[in-house]
């Protein structure tokens, strides 16, 4: 009877430990398969918010130049009848036309704001505070087509290209480094956030 009761415990022991085993392997499973959700979730909303980014990052570089183009054609419209009908313009005749520009320039960039505010909302802050530079960039040429398109004689000064000349490189180069910002935040894959 000793060897069977000895038996029997060594059964109820294994089944036991078995027992806690299988729990134990049943518990570390079930966090495994846990964290593999939340891991996956993880890298699809990073995904998601990646393609958002993309979009947005796209649809502001494209209604930019598309302001800027339309704002380097005011200037150069003005900058021609400016030339052209300069007599007029020290008489002050002109300002009809001015008025026509100073209409146009205050449409160019207003498809710029909701393509601003979007990656505003969207950030990260690297390429937040680089579009900010971009919008400020934008305002410089606005603000410097309405300076020139003041008529006399409130106006001094003739036109000035060297200033543009400046505000449109200035420009440029805000766009090369908003873009090389974008490229910086979408060149880094979407994946889980480590665990400590």
């Amino acid at each position: 009877m000793d060897q069977g009761l000895a038996a029997v415990i060594a059964g109820l022991a294994g089944a036991i430990g078995g027992a806690s085993g299988a729990g134990l392997g049943a518990r570390a499973t079930a966090r495994a398969m846990a964290r593999q959700v939340r891991d996956q979730a993880t890298t699809e909303h990073g995904q998601w918010i990646r393609d958002q980014r993309m979009q947005a990052y796209l649809t502001l570089t494209q209604e930019w130049d598309a302001a800027h183009r339309c704002l380097k054609n005011i200037w150069d419209q003005a900058e021609k009848v400016y030339y052209d009908d300069v007599n007029h313009i020290l008489q002050g005749d002109i300002g009809e036309i001015y008025n026509a520009f100073l209409d146009q320039l205050e449409e160019a960039a207003a498809p710029t704001t909701t393509a601003f505010e979007r990656v505003a909302m969207l950030g990260p802050s690297e390429v937040d505070n680089a579009a900010l530079v971009l919008e400020q960039a934008l305002q410089r040429l606005q603000a410097l087509i309405r300076r020139q398109l003041v008529p006399p004689p409130e106006r001094t000064t003739g036109w000035n290209s060297e200033q543009w000349d400046a505000s449109e490189l200035a420009a440029a180069e805000a766009r090369q480094v908003f873009v090389d910002r974008v490229r910086r935040v979408l060149d880094i894959p979407p994946t889980p956030t480590p665990r400590a």
